[in-house]
């Protein structure tokens, strides 16, 4: 077989498998964030959040024609888009790889390890197993890249323009799922610019038909006003007319950051947490430690250096933060390198030794020797991604997630680094010795898996699910948040689950004073809800009206007790339920969900043994801890609350429970009592409350 061959099907079988790998660990329902919006509209052509996505809904829409009617499967189709986007992104990088290394001597094994640390890095498996753009944008990328490579390297010059009309044409199409890719033209006109002089004047006969092409990829766009004006069941921003189209492109209703100052954000707590991060350098300080430290810096060694855990990073010591697996490293960043327990947070505790970003460095360097203009075309893909993105978005301190999907773009041109280093060592090892740098994807791959398999996980459905069912027919719901609407959107659009209960965000009624009025018309008439997080933003206007009621709370217009024990119980008991856990990814979304659902129930049990209901306490706490496993908890006070609650009807049972807790909570404790007593204050927020329920179970059990 020759050489092109070779390469043309080493990059498809590259590509099979990140696929088959992204639909092995697929999540088979809807995801939390704007998952569950993004299925909903695809599968109903609506519209969603500024500034759009109509060729992803295009896209998404014929991948859930493949569930044949079955509304149980759409989800896992929609999810599948993603997971066939990321194979294309590694098959374009493999082929793009190839093309850089040409002249190596070991092109193919370079291209193998810089594609396969790509399709096994955090943030492109995370996007690549749910309805995101990420993963399709990244794909349509990776093509242009490659397309302006076939240009560059094309020996048939008379036919080469084709690559810059389809580099045109996938540039307007990635517009209508991301703006993202725009970041990409840089280092593509740098492809263009270094073509040879004498071939200019036939690159500008081109031009004209170029703009066509690209004009040509923007038309999806069409569909957003026509079917807005079909008035769909989500409409965002309802961009019906000119007007509203420019206003749902300009995305008007979110806050502009602007270049400078860097701490432009004052609502509440931003003033007092930007200054934890620019003590004394003002805002040079908080640009360099926060914004291109913390908020980009981190993310590049999650990939490719190491991480501590999943958990939400608002610049603590432990939480969100990078490592490495070598331990004079990691002892100063997160305090200790000693072997986690198992109860913690241990599936996203992952760790690459720096090997990937070693290899990546080195690559960098070889690459600057090797070709100049290859060298500064990457670059501008790195820096585009990178730095120059971080300062355009002006993160404000905190983000309400991670944002690590935004610098995808950068963490493909490193890892484009990481093949050119590979090939460059490969060139100096001799024959065999060469091919251990396979460990180095494969290492990721062990590494990352556990907390990249989401194959039989349900929880944002069931959430969903259990939110719905917590409402009697035919109420009103109001909801503050994207995970407590966008899975309920899901439900309701797609499977059709509980539509008799109209959902409301607040955020999209129009302000306070219009949510109150809207709602103080409808109190008298149907029953009203309150998901916890419109509980947590809006409970001071009705007070003395608000009873927990399952997994949501109910306004009672003419007062009520904080828990409506009885009513909880019968949606608990009849309505509400959670899927197998045992062994079941649980990523912070989901685990606070859980911890709340379970900190309801005990509430509600409680109160019903207090109201001498002890049997239908019992009862409940039995389902709960039944459904939901300690090993998905991570608050001790959720633990201890149960064991006590346990004891009022059993002491064995209490018993068996404070020892197992005391158990868990004796190796964790010992496990942060490693790091310096100095540094421990920095995690009062973990150590206290072990500490004060271990105290409790020693003076009570």
């Amino acid at each position: 077989m020759d050489k092109r061959r070779q390469t043309r099907w080493m990059g498809w079988m590259m590509g099979a498998a990140a696929t088959g790998l992204y639909l092995l660990t697929l999540e088979p329902d809807v995801s939390f964030w704007d998952c569950g919006e993004f299925i909903a509209t695809s599968y109903g052509l609506g519209v969603g959040h500024p500034p759009g996505a109509p060729f992803y809904q295009l896209l998404a829409h014929l991948f859930t024609l493949l569930a044949f009617g079955n509304t149980a499967r759409v989800a896992w189709w929609s999810n599948a888009l993603s997971a066939v986007a990321g194979g294309v992104a590694v098959m374009m990088l493999f082929w793009s790889l190839a093309l850089l290394l040409r002249h190596s001597r070991r092109p193919l094994l370079g291209a193998a390890i810089g594609a396969g640390c790509y399709m096994l890095c955090d943030t492109a498996w995370f996007s690549a197993v749910e309805s995101e753009v990420y993963s399709l944008s990244m794909a349509m990328s990776a093509a242009m890249i490659w397309a302006m490579l076939r240009w560059a390297t094309d020996e048939d010059r008379q036919r080469a323009g084709r690559w810059i009309l389809l580099t045109a044409l996938l540039l307007g199409l990635s517009v209508c799922v991301h703006q993202l890719s725009l970041l990409a033209t840089p280092a593509l006109l740098l492809i263009y610019l270094t073509a040879k002089r004498k071939e200019w004047s036939q690159l500008k006969k081109l031009i004209p038909l170029a703009l066509l092409l690209f004009a040509l990829g923007l038309t999806p766009y069409l569909i957003i006003p026509i079917r807005a004006n079909a008035h769909p069941a989500i409409n965002q921003g309802n961009p019906s007319t000119w007007e509203g189209m420019k206003h749902y492109m300009a995305r008007d209703q979110y806050e502009k950051a602007p270049l400078w100052p860097r701490r432009w954000r004052h609502h509440r707590h931003d003033d007092e947490y930007s200054q934890t991060w620019a003590s004394k350098g003002g805002d040079w300080e908080y640009l360099a430690s926060y914004q291109i430290w913390y908020m980009y810096g981190r993310y590049l060694m999650w990939n490719f250096g190491g991480r501590y855990n999943d958990r939400q990073g608002y610049g603590s010591m432990m939480n969100g933060q990078c490592i490495t697996g070598i331990p004079f490293i990691d002892r100063p960043i997160v305090g200790t390198a000693a072997k986690m327990p198992e109860s913690l947070p241990r599936k996203g505790h992952n760790r690459y030794f720096m090997l990937p970003l070693l290899l990546g460095l080195i690559g960098m360097l070889s690459h600057r020797r090797l070709s100049r203009r290859g060298f500064w075309m990457v670059m501008a893909l790195f820096l585009m991604g990178g730095l120059i993105l971080n300062l355009y978005l002006n993160h404000p301190c905190y983000e309400p997630r991670e944002r690590d999907y935004a610098y995808v773009l950068s963490f493909y041109a490193f890892a484009i680094w990481i093949g050119i280093g590979a090939a460059t060592l490969a060139e100096k090892w001799g024959k065999c010795l060469p091919y251990t740098l396979l460990l180095i994807p494969a290492l990721m791959g062990w590494q990352n898996y556990d907390d990249h398999d989401r194959s039989r996980r349900y929880l944002a459905a069931d959430t969903a699910h259990n939110i719905l069912n917590s409402c009697d027919q035919g109420a009103l719901l109001l909801t503050a948040g994207d995970n407590d609407t966008f899975p309920l959107w899901y439900a309701q659009e797609v499977e059709g689950f509980r539509t008799d209960v109209e959902v409301r965000n607040i955020s999209l009624m129009g302000g306070t004073r219009r949510m109150l009025e809207k709602v103080y018309a409808e109190i008298e008439t149907r029953p009203i809800y309150l998901t916890h997080y419109a509980y947590n933003s809006s409970a001071q206007y009705f007070e003395g009206m608000l009873g927990l009621s399952g997994f949501g709370y109910r306004i009672v217009p003419e007062g009520c007790d904080s828990v409506l024990a009885q009513e909880a119980y019968r949606h608990a008991m009849n309505d509400l339920g959670w899927r197998k856990m045992e062994g079941v990814y649980v990523d912070e979304v989901s685990g606070r969900f859980l911890e709340q659902y379970y900190k309801d129930m005990l509430l509600v049990a409680e109160n019903l043994m207090d109201q001498g209901d002890a049997d239908k306490g019992r009862d409940l706490l039995a389902k709960t801890m039944e459904e939901i496993p300690w090993s998905c908890i991570q608050d001790p006070n959720i633990m201890y609350k149960a064991a006590c609650l346990m004891g009022r009807e059993s002491d064995s049972a209490a018993l068996s429970m404070s020892g197992s807790l005391r158990e868990r909570l004796r190796k964790e404790l010992d496990y942060f009592n490693t790091i310096d007593p100095k540094r421990q204050r920095y995690i009062g927020y973990t150590l206290q409350p072990r500490r004060e329920v271990m105290r409790n179970l020693q003076t009570h059990y």
